[in-house]
């Protein structure tokens, strides 16, 4: 039996872009409507309108825990409902642990670990109160296989919170057939990602290179995206606890940042 989106309702963070915008369209293409979060007001508002009057944009900070609950409130208000979140929004600064500013630490602990915290806490009264749902919380490969990419010690180290995070959640809230996945992507063809400096990443693309040749490859947002759901389009009681997608194609590496 096939899967129905229609009339569903969900939540994409880090939506005006990349993985993020994909998944929306893609779930809006399949009858779902969906409300796309990002901190760039301009940028949401245009992704929304470009999938249509099944998309909403908010501007909005995962990292501040506040707005992050009015924003789902909004969505509740708008839209009567919700049946899931894709914790997608995320950060990273390609740096050298001995350089790495506050900033740095402190952009990348927001997006990334905290976005997924208040992402889940404010998406389950939601999803209890409607009889169910799901959370997808989009971490990375670069937790498991440090080969992807070099200096990026916060961003894996945030990535593998959010990880461990995920688990425990999935134990308190499976009894309300609330369904939690982590999914973790490998290298994608995004704009997403950045250097602290262009030293930085010099730095950390020769030593990429020194590791060898070639890469894996490189995937498609769209493909990423029709992962993502396919985590959402399963029978109640049961979920995908784990997903690790990545490119699979000896590749000669070149630079990404």
């Amino acid at each position: 039996m096939t899967y129905s989106f229609a009339d569903r309702v969900y939540v994409v963070t880090g939506a005006s872009r990349g993985i993020g915008f994909a998944t929306a369209k893609l779930l809006a293409e399949r009858g779902a409507r969906v409300a796309l979060f990002a901190r760039d007001a301009d940028g949401v508002a245009a992704a929304a309108a470009s999938i249509g009057g099944s998309a909403i944009g908010v501007a909005v900070d995962v990292g501040e825990r506040g707005p992050m609950f009015a924003a789902f409130e909004r969505v509740a208000s708008v839209f009567g409902r919700l049946d899931g979140v894709i914790n997608n929004a995320g950060a990273t600064m390609v740096c050298r642990i001995e350089t790495l500013s506050e900033a740095a630490v402190m952009l990348q602990v927001k997006a990334n670990f905290l976005g997924v915290v208040y992402g889940s806490q404010a998406a389950i009264p939601y999803l209890r109160g409607n009889g169910g749902g799901r959370i997808v919380n989009v971490t990375s490969a670069t937790v498991r296989h440090p080969e992807e990419f070099p200096h990026l010690s916060i961003y894996g180290a945030t990535k593998a919170a959010a990880e461990r995070f995920t688990f425990e959640l999935r134990e308190e809230v499976k009894a309300e057939n609330i369904g939690v996945t982590v999914f973790s992507p490998g290298t994608a063809d995004t704009t997403f990602g950045g250097a602290a400096s262009a030293e930085e990443a010099e730095g950390a693309f020769k030593r990429w290179l020194d590791m060898g040749p070639n890469c894996d490859g490189m995937m498609t947002a769209k493909t990423v995206a029709e992962a993502i759901v396919n985590c959402l389009a399963l029978p109640d009681g049961t979920a995908f606890d784990f997903v690790e997608l990545r490119p699979n194609r000896p590749t000669p590496k070149a630079l990404r940042i």
